[in-house]
């Protein structure tokens, strides 16, 4: 806000009628909702969720004095420039500077409810002050991608997401803030996992909280289970398009986090919060909608740019140097080989059936616009001939001579670094994202590994913890 009031922008000509109808459905369903808050989210290039409360009020009266003019003016804000190059300890990343200023406008049709009592959140995009999208924007950055894909190969996606998390108990240890749950025996799919913790509380009612407050929110959640790390569940979330399986993804974590908190617990998405552990990832479950999206020449060609640019795309998906500790072979996490497998949960990515893969490399610090945008790129520049056989066990476990019959050529990067030298080196990536967010990608990402190594080793894991 600039001295506490909205900035307005100028309704676009062709768009009189929709901002209407939108404006017209979200005061609806706030006024009905009781709300008292709404939560106007974006999500930077750390991954980290910001937002902003402005009072219910607020905003119904300007829907009011915007009811049956010629050309309604939307709901906006406005957010300083530094907001998509700075750290999350609010230092700004190299190049960037506190100079300027966006205009954030709601999206209403991401209107839900929660994740706290008496509040609704939505999810808004960057503009320019005069009214163009901002380059930088991380949900302009995916809708680019669903176009691109659109115009150039005739592609639209479903896209459904696994929410992993690990609950952790807090501690009056400053040095040793978070510790494991209590447990006895947590296991995978384990029904004892949903019995009692610990003192604070238990899974059980965490977990019926966590899916109350969800349905709440509108989320159908198809599955609920323990996953394999003590304190460690996963949540499945609804197939969607692209941009509304991220912003359904960000709002659940920011519910499960809320209710955890409710309840005592830490709910932390650290790629390996303790390093005995299996890690936790963000699945991403892709295919294509579109016609013929089941034809093997459609699907293999997409996946094949997939595979042809992953390593460009790991920036993405393993977007913090905590990420690398996750990504590691025989853990469950898709191992450091660039393959595929039919139902192969210990390759990168798995084929499940037709042009429904999974891609396993990716978790909870990556930013999902700007990952699934890597993905629908990667995949829609495609490869003229699909190589890569079918690897049935573990690659790491395959003879060189194995491997190279199967075609698997690669390794991913070893650390965040490798991963941003494979961006910047992959030409096409490159050019599809556009220089201007690559290179601020970047920019913010080398920032934030000069922090994280400037913390000693010691204190790392908590310090993402908190954070994450």
């Amino acid at each position: 806000m600039e001295n506490g009031k909205p900035v307005m922008l100028k309704a676009e000509v062709n768009g009189k009628h929709k901002h209407s109808n939108l404006g017209h459905s979200a005061k609806k369903r706030i006024a009905d909702s009781g709300a008292t808050y709404v939560r106007i989210y974006w999500h930077d290039y750390t991954s980290s969720a910001k937002c902003r409360v402005i009072p219910a009020s607020r905003i119904l009266q300007h829907f009011d004095e915007q009811e049956d003019k010629p050309g309604p003016v939307p709901f906006t804000i406005s957010i300083t420039k530094a907001s998509l190059g700075m750290l999350p300890t609010d230092v700004l990343a190299p190049g960037v500077t506190g100079t300027g200023s966006y205009v954030l406008r709601p999206d209403w049709d991401t209107l839900r409810q929660g994740p706290a009592p008496n509040h609704m959140s939505c999810y808004a995009d960057f503009h320019e002050q005069d009214g163009s999208a901002a380059a930088l924007c991380p949900r302009g950055v995916l809708r680019r991608a669903v176009s691109h894909a659109a115009r150039i190969a005739g592609l639209e996606f479903l896209v459904g997401f696994e929410v992993e998390f690990t609950l952790v108990q807090r501690t009056d240890d400053p040095a040793n803030k978070y510790r494991m749950i209590p447990h006895d025996g947590h296991a995978w799919s384990m029904a004892r996992s949903l019995a009692v913790l610990g003192p604070s509380g238990s899974a059980s009612a965490v977990a019926d909280d966590i899916l109350g407050a969800l349905g709440k929110a509108g989320i159908a959640v198809e599955q609920f289970h323990a996953e394999g790390a003590p304190g460690q569940y996963e949540a499945v979330l609804p197939p969607q398009a692209p941009l509304g399986a991220c912003d359904t993804l960000l709002h659940a974590r920011q519910v499960i986090e809320s209710v955890a908190a409710a309840h005592g617990f830490r709910a932390t998405l650290h790629p390996r919060p303790f390093p005995s552990s299996l890690g936790t990832g963000s699945h991403a479950h892709l295919s294509i909608a579109s016609r013929g999206g089941d034809d093997p020449r459609v699907y293999e060609r997409f996946y094949g740019g997939v595979l042809a640019h992953f390593r460009a795309v790991f920036a993405f998906t393993n977007a913090h140097p905590a990420s690398y500790e996750r990504m590691v072979d025989g853990l469950w996490a898709g191992g450091r080989w660039v393959t595929w497998g039919a139902d192969n949960k210990e390759t990168p990515l798995r084929k499940c059936r037709d042009s429904h893969w999974e891609v396993k490399v990716m978790d909870g610090m990556a930013n999902p616009h700007l990952a699934l945008a890597a993905l629908i790129y990667a995949g829609t520049e495609g490869a003229a001939e699909f190589t890569w056989g079918d690897c049935e066990v573990d690659p790491a476990k395959l003879s060189g001579e194995q491997r190279r019959a199967l075609g698997i050529r690669e390794q991913f990067p070893a650390n965040l670094a490798e991963s941003l030298e494979a961006l910047q080196s992959d030409g096409a990536m490159v050019r599809l994202f556009g220089k201007e967010v690559v290179e601020r990608y970047v920019a913010v990402k080398t920032a934030e590994m000069e922090l994280f190594y400037s913390i000693p080793e010691e204190s790392r894991r908590m310090w993402v913890m908190e954070r994450y």
